[in-house]
Order: C-alpha cells, then structure tokens, then sequence
C-alpha cells in the first residue's frame, strides 16, 4: 500500500483534537482517508500480510512528532495482538520507547502522556511474547533506572517495569541432602521474587518426581495455571483472593527457609548458578499470587522445566561443595 494518506498526517505536528481523543478515553482519532488505510492494513487475512503490514508501518518510523510515531507503534502492537510476528517492529518499537521515556523525563506534557496510552500497551504486547528481545533489553541499566525513576514519579505504570525485570532462561539447582538427589531447572518469564518461583519449582518438582515426594501434598491446579499464566480468562486474571503456599521448605546452607520475597539475585550461587535446598516442609507460609506476581499480559507464559538429573557421584559433589555431606 502506498499509505499516502497515513504519511502525510504522520508528517505533520499532532493536532489538538487528536490528543484530546486519547486523553479523554473515546481512543485513537484519524482522518477518514488515513482511517481507511489503517483499517485496510488491520484486515489483513493471514499472518503473512499481518507481517507485511506490521513492515509498512515500521518503515515510516519515526517518521513525525513523539506523538504520531506513537500512533504507528501502537498500530504495529494491534497487529501483533492479531497474530503478527513481533519481531517485525519490535526494536524500533523499543527504541521509540526510551523517547517516550526520555520525553517523560524532561517534559511530561499532556501529548507527551498521550503518546503514552499508545507507546506503553504496545511495547508490552511485544515484549511479553519475545522472551530473546526480553533478555537482550534486560541487559541495558540505564533502561531500568529510567524505569525506576518514572515509575517513583507516578508516571509510568507498574506492569511496564516489570516485564523488563522478568527472568529468561534462567538456570537454577535444586539440590535434595535427604534423598541425595540435585536437578538444573530452567525458568522463562520468572518474576523477581522468588514466590513466583516456589510456585512454579513445586509444580515441576512433582510433576517430574512423582505424588508425595518430600512428604509434598497435593498442589492446587488453578494455582498452577496462575503461576504459569495458562490459558486464563479475564475474570481468573483477576483473581484477587487466591492464595496459594510452600509445599516444600526452600532454603539455602546454614538457613531456616529462604524468603519468598526475596529477590532473584538474593540466591546462593554454585559456579555462578543460583541454587536452593529442598526438604520436607518444617515452617508454614503462604503468599497471595494476585499481588506478589500479578498477570501484567495475557500472552506472557511462564515455565520451569526439569533439564538434568544429576547422577549419583555428580549429586554427592554438589553437596559437599555446600557442606552437606
């Protein structure tokens, strides 16, 4: 499509009525000839015209003012949300955001915070469905203090945060001193409190050793689901008073029980990976999975999955390297 329509508004200084749309609720403004070549490239039938969609769009990036850029990035998220590949915007999307944060910063106007309500839920529909682009923007610290500075001034929302803190591909040791048995897991989409990973840790840990292992009763499905954000509906989203607990006592050499509000990097590391204890459960304590790890998105899925079983001689040299012999 040639977009002449789309080009030319994006050319231009956002018009007043346009920024009043947003920030008044009733949603995004366009003229009838851009609106109509908006609308023909949202009706693409199949993924591969979603993706050649998704391109055009990213094309004319930044193409204008913060304000109209963050049109085409939220046009490209609609997409995505539709079935598009993220990949196809995802970095320019990214960048268009560290302007969106920079302009917060240094002028938070009222079409500044408009550009906003349009750049943010984009970012997030991609972010959350794009574990790799997830672990390459966790590596860059001055997006968290950028982050962290906004979200203290009120102007950035909790759930954006977040999905830059998320725990990738993350390697974590079990080790068993009672049965004499240590596991690798790896977890996706971990949140950074470790509540989230008991949750996730016990479901895996029965799933792979079998009903009763460490004495561990029985685990809650819906809490499962919770935990890994599977297939729930919006009322199951928002499930304020669901509570869930420790099935297992999770600790570290020398400890009572590791806190589950701890952070990730608050773990005892072996060779650089972080790793806990397992053991029969000695203390009760419970969690509300609604506030300690909220679902921020509908498409970000959360995992632990068993990938070794350390044999025998490998598992008595991980414990005593612990001193636990």
């Amino acid at each position: 499509m040639a977009l002449q329509a789309l080009r030319e508004l994006i050319r231009g200084q956002a018009a007043a009525e346009e920024i009043e749309s947003i920030t008044s609720g009733r949603g995004l403004w366009l003229p009838p000839e851009a609106g109509g070549e908006v609308s023909e490239l949202l009706s693409a039938p199949t993924p591969a015209d979603m993706n050649s969609a998704v391109i055009e769009l990213r094309n004319l990036m930044p193409g204008g003012d913060l304000f109209h850029t963050a049109v085409l990035g939220l046009l490209c998220g609609t997409l995505v949300e539709n079935g598009a590949d993220p990949g196809a915007a995802i970095d320019t999307t990214l960048e268009l955001l560290v302007r969106q944060l920079d302009a917060l910063a240094e002028h938070p106007d009222e079409a500044t915070r408009a550009a906003t309500h349009l750049t943010f839920p984009a970012a997030m529909t991609m972010l959350c469905r794009s574990k790799e682009t997830r672990k390459r923007w966790r590596l860059r610290p001055e997006m968290m203090a950028r982050l962290d500075e906004l979200e203290d001034a009120g102007l950035v929302p909790f759930f954006l945060r977040e999905v830059f803190t998320l725990h990738d591909d993350l390697d974590l040791l079990v080790l068993d001193q009672r049965n004499r048995r240590a596991y690798r897991f790896r977890l996706i989409g971990l949140r950074d409190r470790l509540y989230h990973c008991y949750a996730l840790l016990q479901d895996a840990l029965l799933r792979n050793c079998g009903p009763g292992y460490l004495d561990a009763e029985p685990l809650d499905e819906f809490n499962i689901r919770y935990a890994r954000n599977d297939g729930l509906d919006l009322e199951e989203r928002n499930a304020q008073h669901l509570s869930d607990h420790a099935r297992f006592n999770f600790n570290y050499p020398g400890g009572l029980f590791m806190p589950g509000s701890a952070a990730v990097a608050e773990l005892p590391t072996l060779g650089g990976t972080p790793f806990l204890l397992v053991e029969p459960r000695s203390i009760q304590f419970s969690w509300n999975p609604s506030n300690m790890y909220p679902v921020v998105h509908e498409a970000l899925r959360a995992s632990c999955e068993l990938i070794r079983e350390f044999d025998r001689e490998e598992t008595d040299t991980l414990l005593a390297r612990c001193d636990l012999t």
